[in-house]
């Protein structure tokens, strides 16, 4: 299991940085909404555990902890394999405290006080094979949209993705090699389909979605961005993003606007309802998935990557809802 892999490697790394022996952790019921109860010397904190804490889910992370606060007396406590150096000292001031694998750490809650830092920092190994890099997004994607997608031959595959031959093989196992593929006598599985939407997520944002961009556009006027959900996109083009989460459960209010469209962004301005603009609110980004008819929004795990990139914490909230909801 990860996150008890995780665990250890703190315990053991804190014990041999710090010289404190008095460290130790315990599972916890899984109705606490958190992984472990990690005692140092005596304070014993509400752990959550986590593969990674980035831009992409440092606000999650907070979110998540606030509710937990609620629910505790304990002080909290975030470890995980890596830490981007924001999540890093942000966390701290929020008053959670933060512990690397490697040992580097944050904790405060009175009468402990331990910083370290200059350890190596354990990244995540998934970020070192081609599961990760654009063709593998591309595929896990299609994996994701349909659990049946991971058991087709990889010929269809192949037909339906446009990816290679050696990409899938590739992917798929390494896929295997992390847990998220199980083989049996029936055929091919996703597993940790949860976890692996989270990393999926993570590295889409960092590393595919940018090289996505297309456009930026802005609506030509007030009444256009009132009434953006009438606006009728040409066919090959549909909201993600904060529009697509509103049409989906009409709960967010979007602010900015992403567009996944397959056609030429200047089809988007003959609607005569947007005009190219730097720094606009609408952001037009390249299809790269197949099409489906009359497809107005995007698939619910794009949104919810949109929702999640952001960093803002009502499409965070929004984000959520869409998991609750089942994604």
């Amino acid at each position: 299991m990860i996150e008890e892999e995780i665990i250890n490697d703190v315990v053991y790394n804190l014990k041999r940085l710090t010289s404190l022996e008095n460290i130790d952790f315990k599972t916890v019921e899984q109705s606490r909404r958190y992984d472990y109860d990690l005692t140092i010397n005596g304070v014993t904190f509400a752990c959550d555990v986590r593969t990674q804490v980035n831009k992409a889910n440092c606000n999650l992370v907070v979110q998540q902890l606030s509710k937990l606060k609620e629910q505790t007396d304990k002080p909290l406590m975030v470890v995980a394999s890596h830490f981007s150096p924001e999540a890093f000292d942000s966390l701290p001031q929020e008053g959670i405290s933060v512990v690397e694998s490697s040992g580097n750490c944050k904790i405060v809650a009175s009468p402990l006080f331990i910083n370290i830092s200059g350890q190596k920092s354990m990244q995540m190994k998934e970020a070192k094979g081609k599961a990760f890099n654009e063709a593998g997004l591309k595929l896990i994607f299609y994996f994701l949209l349909d659990d049946s997608n991971i058991n087709k031959p990889y010929r269809q595959i192949n037909e339906e993705t446009g990816l290679s031959l050696g990409t899938i093989k590739n992917v798929v196992e390494e896929l295997a090699n992390g847990q998220y593929v199980i083989t049996t006598s029936k055929g091919r599985f996703l597993k940790n389909k949860k976890e692996l939407l989270d990393i999926w997520q993570t590295y889409y944002n960092q590393t595919l979605k940018p090289k996505l961009m297309v456009k930026e556009m802005e609506f030509v006027d007030a009444e256009c961005r009132r009434d953006w959900e009438k606006i009728a996109l040409p066919d090959g083009a549909c909201w993600g993003g904060e529009g697509g989460a509103y049409i989906t459960d009409h709960y967010l209010i979007p602010e900015q606007f992403d567009i996944y469209t397959e056609v030429p962004s200047v089809k988007l301005m003959m609607t005569k309802k947007m005009r190219f603009e730097e720094n606009g609110s609408i952001r037009v980004y390249q299809k790269f998935w197949k099409s489906y008819e009359n497809e107005k929004v995007a698939p619910k795990i794009l949104i919810y990557a949109d929702l999640m990139g952001s960093g803002n914490s009502r499409c965070i909230e929004a984000a959520q809802r869409l998991i609750e909801n089942g994604i």
